[in-house]
């Protein structure tokens, strides 16, 4: 088929189409009302309550509509002109309910045939409250289609959705009524249901059981419990009625019941099993689901058992969680006191777990007590913001759990007597939550926190509590005069502040306490089992059966203790809960901080140092554990898990610890000691940091770089006396401590300068603390080295088999347990001995004059003499043991040490006189012995060898000239001091006593101990005052004793010269030689 052309040869354009006009979309028109207010009514009023005055309505419907024949009766009589079919009106519908739901089954009279009908085509076991939900739920209906048409006519919609409201009304009243008083209508015919306020529980709680279609539904709860708070909490516009508390209470019973009859746990436990239901989920769901409306969250605070009644005395805390509105839910928890079961679910066999087992049922545990937590804080949450009177009930809560649990705090604590510990550590997560907006990192609400709280407050009674640095008279005088400006009521982030502390102080610090505790004893039962395995004397003994039995009850005993230790950890080791108290941590340390700086700026400004000696009193007066437990916390985290503290600031804690260590303001040294464990445990290297998160911060910071050596100093002094029954071994550990922390900064001549500046500025506390160091040395290093001559000893004796085997087998293990116990006795007092004198060598490079100090030179030189005796004098080899490095014996670093600090001290005369004046274990041999052995194994070099020597030349000058002083006679005996039998140069009178001593040797005693050494009895330094008669008589004694010597060496003289007068040769004789002698 041939293409039409035009006569140019082209196809024709086609036409343009014809352009379209815009087509303007028409609005949609409103639904309008169809039918008349009065067809209206007579239509919901049936389709709502189901009822009908019309007998063949009811017949249509199959009797499905309800036909009310003695209403209908009744209208008939008193209203007979009114029209049939009677048209139902909504001022007949608490006449058609209350008539309604007064038929029974149970009432049927054969004799009334339509009536019977009626009766029997009821819904079959139809509770009143599930009619009245039906009917609740086809009201709800009928107002959205009311509200969808009300566009088109405002005024008629308002007038149905006003008839609406009256039969709602009435159906929310009646609902209500038959939740508190079932048998207000007869309900005798219903079976196998509970009837009043538990009918709500399958619609809070659900179930497998499918809910019929024209009853509530679960969506419909909400809505249905807020029309119920409405109506049934007291206000004026329902005449102050109640009777919402009626409501609720029934389930509360129930729940906690179920929740304590079955003993469910967070693990699953015994909530498996099928009479368990409903789980313990659920009902912490459903408890939520209540809080969330308002009116029934300000309504749980006012319900019975809410808290406990006033009149129980503290022996009532364990009634806490089993009698209180929210206890059984609160005790869900990890720990095992609450879940005994968990533990061995979660953590059946530890030792033979793989970590990668354990870290998963952790974790999995976690998740869970997050979600609960999670939930407690949401009622408590919703609480709160409900009304004023249920936050103040809420914080009261807090405070009576508290108070009641005050015993929690202290060192032991019957378990019987308080709250368990998952229901506290709950309580205190709660309180974490309340406290995070003002947790920021910038501490922008700090200058909300009330100072004066536990004057203004009696939530909190911390007036037994030790006072951080007051007497118990002074905090007495202190919070019993509170002005009338302190009585107005605290604000909310003071209560939520406060009430945090005082649960992280009787909650996880005590679990800590727990933890630690179980800790303890897993490791003296594993020591006592590895002591019964090693003995094998009942091997092949009638007893072998019964003796193997009981071990393996011992190691099943000890895999217990083991999984309550895991289960402790769930908690106190979980990431989130540590990250919140370590936020916790930093606010309380910058508001401490804070009150004492000058300027109340801090941490906005930051507080520099020195600061004021006077210590602010608002400070003073507030209870030591608000420092306590922040330094017990950050030591724990530190320790289990110091990732958590790398994300929190570093700056303030380095704050907080030096402000308070360089001042008097805390009175308890234990806590100074804290303060330098947490130091070092996060100075130890990580996964992520070689320094942990704090090591670089200690060289960069700028209180530190300045402060950070006199701190350490003024901590190793008081650590001396703690006041703690095991203070003598505690101070070592601190002390170790601190000597890693010196390590750890030396390298820093910032750090350097300022020890040396304290050395000048401060001589007296400086000189105390190296005598404190000598002690500490000579201490531990006689101690190890004794040990360790008794390890080799012992090593040679097990060596000779025979001599060995042929001992009694009970005292062989008695040797062989003595033995494990010198072992760990050498290991760790030759770990701090040898740091300690690692220390001295430094710290005597640095500042020398502190070690030539009259009390301190002569002690140092007998200290210094006698390790270098035991470790290069004759009997050297009696340390000789198997593996050194076992027991961390390193004898060629030890004598390095040693001669490192005589090579650095002996150019100085005073240091010469020291080392001469020592009779015990000085001598030149000892020295040449010294040489040989340090020259041998090449730990100092022939110019520093020759050195040491030279001071020994010296040193055997000043012996000889000084034993020529005593040739001249005896010294009398008041002319020499008491206590070291040296004459005195500068004699003192003692206060009490008044004994005469010289000034070294008293300040040599005073350093350590601050007491008469003649009568014990306090000392104080100043009132000891100079022996001016006694210094004369001394001082002419010596001129007296110097005279003689000189007539002494004049008259030897002279007779030397006299006998090589006589001795002359004779004219011309000539003179002998030299060779001839």
């Amino acid at each position: 088929m041939l293409a039409c052309t035009t006569r140019g040869g082209q196809a024709p354009k086609p036409a343009p189409a014809p352009a379209q006009k815009p087509i303007t979309p028409q609005p949609r028109q409103p639904p309008k009302f169809t039918d008349s207010y009065d067809q209206w009514q007579d239509r919901v009023v049936r389709d709502i309550l189901n009822v009908t005055l019309d007998v063949e309505t009811a017949q249509a419907s199959n009797w499905s509509t309800v036909y009310l024949k003695d209403v209908a009766q009744e209208l008939d009589e008193e209203e007979p002109s009114t029209s049939r079919p009677r048209p139902l009106r909504i001022d007949l519908a608490d006449r058609l309910l209350l008539a309604r739901l007064s038929l029974s089954p149970s009432n049927m009279n054969d004799d009334d045939f339509e009536m019977a009908t009626v009766l029997a085509s009821l819904p079959a076991n139809e509770t009143a409250f599930e009619y009245l939900g039906g009917c609740w739920r086809r009201e709800r209906a009928e107002r959205f289609k009311v509200v969808a048409k009300k566009d088109s006519d405002a005024a008629e919609a308002q007038k149905r959705l006003a008839g609406l409201a009256e039969i709602k009304a009435l159906l929310v009243s009646y609902i209500g009524l038959v939740l508190q008083d079932p048998s207000m209508f007869p309900q005798d015919h219903i079976s196998g249901k509970p009837l009043g306020a538990l009918e709500l529980e399958p619609l809070l709680i659900p179930n497998s059981t499918p809910i019929p279609a024209g009853r509530l539904q679960l969506g419909d709860v909400p809505s249905l419990l807020n029309d119920l708070a409405i109506r049934f909490t007291p206000s004026a516009s329902n005449d102050y009625e109640g009777g919402l508390d009626e409501i609720l209470l029934p389930l509360f019973t129930r729940w906690n019941s179920h929740l304590l009859t079955h003993k469910l746990d967070i693990g699953g436990g015994p909530a498996a099993s099928a009479n368990a239901t409903p789980s313990w989920r659920d009902i912490l769901q459903a408890v939520q689901s209540l809080s969330e409306i308002k009116l029934v969250a300000a309504t749980l605070p006012t319900l019975p058992g809410w808290d406990l009644p006033s009149d129980q005395g503290q022996q009532q805390a364990p009634r806490l969680e089993y009698h209180t509105l929210l206890g059984p839910l609160l005790r869900l928890s990890t720990f095992p006191d609450g879940a005994p079961s968990l533990p061995q679910a979660y953590f059946p066999e530890p030792t033979s777990m793989v970590r990668g087992n354990i870290d998963s049922a952790s974790a999995s545990l976690r998740g869970t007590l997050h979600g609960v937590q999670t939930s407690l804080f949401r009622i408590f949450d919703n609480m709160v913001r409900a009304s004023p009177a249920a936050r103040g009930a809420v914080l009261g809560y807090f405070g009576r759990v508290a108070s009641l649990n005050a015993k929690r705090a202290a060192m032991r604590v019957d378990p019987n007597t308080v709250s368990s510990e998952g229901y506290i550590t709950n309580l205190h997560a709660i309180l974490l939550r309340f406290a995070e907006p003002f947790l920021d990192a910038g501490f922008t609400k700090i200058d909300k926190i009330d100072p004066l709280y536990y004057r203004r407050s009696s939530r909190i009674d911390v007036k037994e509590d030790t006072k951080i640095n007051a007497t118990q008279q002074e905090s007495d005088a202190f919070y019993s005069h509170a002005t009338n400006e302190e009585t107005t009521p605290p604000n909310f982030i003071s209560e939520i502040f406060f009430l945090c502390a005082q649960f992280l102080h009787i909650g996880p610090m005590h679990a800590i306490k727990e933890h630690k505790g179980i800790g303890q004893q897993i490791s003296h039962m594993q020591r006592q089992l590895n002591e019964m395995e090693a003995d094998q004397t009942w091997r092949g003994t009638p007893q072998e059966a019964a003796t193997q039995a009981g071990i393996d009850r011992y190691k099943k005993k000890i895999e217990q203790w083991r999984s309550h230790h895991l289960a402790y950890e769930v908690q106190l080791l979980d990431p989130d809960y540590l990250a919140k108290c370590t936020s916790f941590s930093n606010l309380v340390m910058a508001w401490l901080v804070r009150l004492v700086d000058p300027k109340k700026q801090h941490p906005h400004v930051r507080i520099d140092l020195p600061l004021p000696d006077v210590t602010p009193e608002i400070f003073r007066m507030l209870p030591e554990f608000l420092i306590e437990d922040i330094t017990e916390f950050l030591s724990f985290t530190s320790k289990f898990a110091p990732q958590v503290l790398e994300s929190s600031s570093q700056d303030e804690l380095m704050s907080f610890m030096l402000v308070f260590l360089s001042t008097p303001y805390m009175k308890n040294p234990y806590l100074k000691g804290q303060f330098v464990e947490i130091m070092y445990y996060l100075s130890r290297p990580t996964y992520t940091s070689r320094n942990g998160c704090l090591g670089d911060v200690l060289n960069f910071h700028q209180l530190s770089l300045r402060y950070l050596m006199p701190c350490l100093i003024h901590a190793y002094i008081e650590i001396e006396i703690t006041g703690s029954h095991t203070q003598f071994y505690d101070k070592f550990n601190t002390r170790f401590y601190i000597t890693q922390l010196f390590k750890l900064v030396w390298s820093n001549p910032t750090h350097r300068e300022a020890l040396k500046r304290e050395s000048q500025v401060n001589f007296e506390r400086y000189v105390r603390f190296v005598n404190l160091l000598m002690n500490d040395t000579t201490y531990l290093l006689d101690d190890a080295l004794v040990h360790l001559g008794k390890i080799a000893d012992m090593q040679r004796a097990m060596d000779d088999k025979a001599a060995w085997e042929a001992q009694p087998a009970t005292e062989r293990q008695e040797k062989e347990k003595l033995l494990r116990q010198y072992e760990s006795t050498v290991k760790s007092d030759l770990d701090l001995g040898h740091e300690s004198l690692r220390l001295l060598k430094l710290f005597s490079q640095e500042t020398k004059e502190p070690f030539l100090a009259p009390e301190i030179v002569d002690r140092l030189a007998a200290m210094l003499d006698q390790n270098l005796h035991v470790l290069a004098g004759p009997r050297c080899q009696d340390l000789k043991v198997k593996e050194p490095e076992k027991y961390h014996f390193k004898p060629k670093e030890l004598l390095s040490d040693v001669l490192q600090i005589f090579l650095q001290l002996g150019p100085h005369t005073a240091f010469q006189s020291a080392v001469a004046k020592d009779g015990r274990s000085y001598s030149q041999d000892l020295f040449q012995r010294a040489t040989r052995i340090a020259r041998k194994t090449a730990i100092k070099t022939d110019e520093e060898l020759n050195e040491i020597a030279a001071m020994v030349s010296r040193v055997e000058v000043i012996k000889a000239a000084e034993e020529a002083d005593e040739a001249l006679g005896e010294i009398p005996d008041e002319y020499l001091d008491p206590l070291t039998y040296d004459i005195m140069r500068d004699p003192v009178v003692l206060p009490s006593s008044r004994t005469i001593v010289d000034r070294s040797t008293i300040k040599q005693h005073y350093l350590s101990d601050p007491t008469d050494p003649f009568n014990r009895q306090p000392l104080k330094w100043e009132d000891i005052v100079d022996a001016t008669e006694m210094r004369e008589q001394i001082q002419k004694f010596l001129a007296e004793r110097k005279a003689k010597h000189v007539q002494a060496s004049l008259a030897q003289h002279e007779t030397a010269a006299a006998s090589q007068s006589t001795m002359a040769p004779a004219q011309g004789d000539e003179p002998m030689k030299v060779d001839e002698v």
